[in-house]
């Protein structure tokens, strides 16, 4: 990679990713503050921050998605059955947002909850949820946390968060230990169901770690009909070895075009074509080897692929 590529920052693009971070982050933090004000010695949200707040989590990751393609017409593609794992996941994570947030103003819920308990819980479950759809969405795209110790990080927040959902109800002085698992957490007779459902999320997060887990995230969820154009700047990455990308020349495999092998019913290949040359792409610009000088951004689809059936 001897020149840095004259691929300009698309700040649309990256405004789009600062608004889908900053929606992560919210929710992390809607989680992480309990709502009931009653309770001593913790930080609490009151019921109209915790509200508001919720409308500009779903604010931010709406913009999200819609300035995402807005800012890369080959991000359309992603509004596809092919899109990949992880943006499904985080189609999936918006339409929960936006549940969390509609019925719970005050007249849709008492009109679709009778008892403030059931609203509680589902609304709880709702939130691990999307949590955990969130994390998959991040981790992912592999955007902030592509590193192994900070895809720990954020796995460790999102436990932390699921975790902190699970709040005690508050008891009287001297009063009698309760005797069943209702009579400790505050919802009531949903409380097994509210906790199967945070350790099923616990779970699901610390599962983001294994190995290749990440590049599975990144399989299209069906095959695609038609490649996308690709314009890859060979006379920018000459000082990239060429075995380094094609290592059939190498390893007696062939001299087929790479799509030939990764497209193929290979056990031994866990990841198809479109998730190994992201992956592989990506994380050679973002950890580059020490010995090349320069390396360039990732800032949208557009910098690899060529605009979708351009002429």
């Amino acid at each position: 990679m001897t020149d840095t590529p004259s691929v300009p920052v698309n700040l649309l693009w990256e405004s789009a990713q600062a608004l889908g971070l900053a929606a992560a982050l919210a929710c992390l933090l809607l989680l992480l503050l309990p709502v009931r004000p009653r309770m001593p010695g913790r930080l609490t949200l009151p019921p109209g921050r915790h509200e508001l707040l919720g409308w500009l989590t779903l604010g931010c990751a709406a913009l999200h998605a819609a300035l995402a393609p807005v800012s890369d017409r080959v991000a359309l593609e992603h509004l596809k059955l092919t899109t990949p794992l992880y943006e499904w996941a985080g189609i999936a994570a918006l339409a929960l947002l936006l549940f969390l947030c509609v019925p719970a103003s005050a007249p849709l819920r008492r009109r679709l909850w009778s008892r403030h308990r059931s609203f509680q819980a589902s609304h709880v479950i709702a939130g691990s949820l999307a949590l955990l759809l969130i994390a998959v969405h991040v981790l992912g795209t592999a955007r902030y946390l592509h590193a192994l110790l900070a895809r720990a990080l954020g796995s460790a927040l999102c436990v932390a968060a699921l975790l902190a959902l699970l709040r005690a109800r508050a008891r009287r002085p001297h009063a009698p230990p309760p005797g069943t698992l209702a009579g400790v957490l505050v919802f009531g007779r949903h409380s097994r169901l509210v906790l199967a459902m945070v350790c099923l999320c616990v779970i699901g997060s610390a599962a983001l770690l294994l190995p290749h887990a990440r590049l599975m995230l990144r399989e299209p969820l069906s095959a695609r009909r038609e490649r996308l154009v690709l314009d890859f700047p060979h006379d920018k990455h000459r000082d990239v070895n060429c075995i380094a990308c094609h290592h059939n020349f190498t390893d007696g495999t062939g001299a087929q075009a790479c799509v030939t092998c990764h497209r193929s019913a290979r056990p031994d290949l866990l990841a198809g074509a479109e998730a190994r040359f992201h992956e592989f792409c990506l994380d050679c610009h973002r950890d580059p080897p020490a010995r090349f000088a320069h390396h360039g951004p990732v800032t949208g689809c557009q910098s690899c692929h060529a605009q979708p059936h351009a002429p």
